[in-house]
């Protein structure tokens, strides 16, 4: 609820203004207490009761895991502790649950940054989730993900063409990077809207950011899964292409890749000329994607015309998803009113 005080002077020179008494008593300040006054870039001041360093509320969680639950609802029940902060997460299993225990070790060995086991026994786990935000910024984990994300999609389409069925195994696995940086980015996230002062500890310059930069991550993570299922789909085809064919498919990826690859450009210089540019080709990718798909029908047979297609789809969604990250970058360029 907001309240409207007036700035008051004292000896002449000093300005203060008074602290809202319902306020001061459910935080526990006294006459004399000391408090931590932090300002943002946008005018704003943050005004918190002052902890000694070193003293910090550990926050911890509990699931209880049940026999005849479903495993991802346990894993997703799991994740969303990770995703709002929570520093302890126990989870406590009902006997005979051995196997999803392990199951749920890897997936957390996996899939998520900074978590480690504390205790382990039978019926329960015991983890800590240490984040240093300052050592991996937003931005840099972006990067990080962007990276394995265009060697997926270089790496897929290549499986697909030469039908190299372990090159496509290993893309499906590196999707599990990319998931890492991408749960750990929303983390970053979530952990600036509970305090925002921690903007500048991951990177960000305001609070509006980071609604641009939660879509932005959620469409590289939608980028490297259709990566992954270019090399899924790859994997069920059993004879190569007709080479005219082949390198038209080869040119239009290349394309589709360049075009994510300057969407990130664009956006770590928040260089909106560039911006414009990604979506243009975007725009541009969609009608080369439908000739190219009624090409194909005319020269292949039904399964591999069924199949190839998949694989078209995928890539125009990417070019798709990098015009997105374009037309958010320019939003983010643009300055606040």
């Amino acid at each position: 609820m907001s309240e409207i005080r007036r700035v008051q002077v004292t000896g002449g020179s000093t300005f203060i203004i008074s602290l809202p008494k319902k306020w001061v008593k459910s935080v526990g300040l006294k006459p004399g207490s000391p408090v931590v006054i932090n300002s943002l870039k946008d005018g704003s001041l943050i005004l918190k009761p002052y902890k000694e360093e070193g003293i910090a509320t550990i926050t911890r969680a509990e699931l209880q895991a049940k026999k005849d639950e479903n495993f991802s609802k346990i894993i997703r029940e799991f994740i969303s502790r990770y995703l709002l902060g929570y520093d302890i997460i126990a989870i406590y299993f009902d006997k005979g649950m051995g196997i999803k225990k392990e199951s749920i070790k890897k997936v957390i060995r996996e899939k998520l940054i900074g978590v480690e086991l504390l205790e382990e026994s039978a019926q329960h786990l015991l983890v800590q989730c240490l984040v240093r935000y300052d050592e991996l910024p937003l931005m840099k984990a972006l990067e990080r993900m962007s990276i394995i994300t265009s060697f997926m999609i270089e790496d897929a389409v290549r499986s697909f063409l030469e039908l190299d069925k372990q090159l496509a195994k290993e893309v499906v696995k590196r999707d599990d990077e990319v998931d890492r940086f991408y749960l750990f980015s929303v983390r970053q996230l979530k952990y600036v809207i509970k305090n925002i002062t921690g903007l500048y500890k991951i990177g960000l310059k305001t609070p509006r950011d980071c609604l641009g930069y939660r879509i932005i991550i959620k469409s590289v993570e939608r980028i490297a899964d259709h990566a992954a299922r270019i090399a899924q789909v790859g994997m069920k085809l059993n004879k190569k292409l007709s080479k005219e064919i082949s390198d038209e498919i080869y040119s239009f990826s290349e394309r589709v890749l360049n075009v994510f690859k300057e969407s990130i450009y664009s956006l770590l210089r928040l260089d909106t000329e560039k911006a414009h540019e990604v979506i243009d080709a975007s725009e541009e990718l969609i009608q080369v994607e439908e000739d190219l798909t009624s090409k194909i029908i005319m020269h292949e047979d039904t399964y591999t015309v069924m199949v190839t297609k998949l694989v078209l789809d995928s890539l125009k969604r990417i070019a798709e998803y990098s015009a997105d990250i374009a037309e958010i970058t320019i939003n983010l360029s643009v300055e606040q009113p």
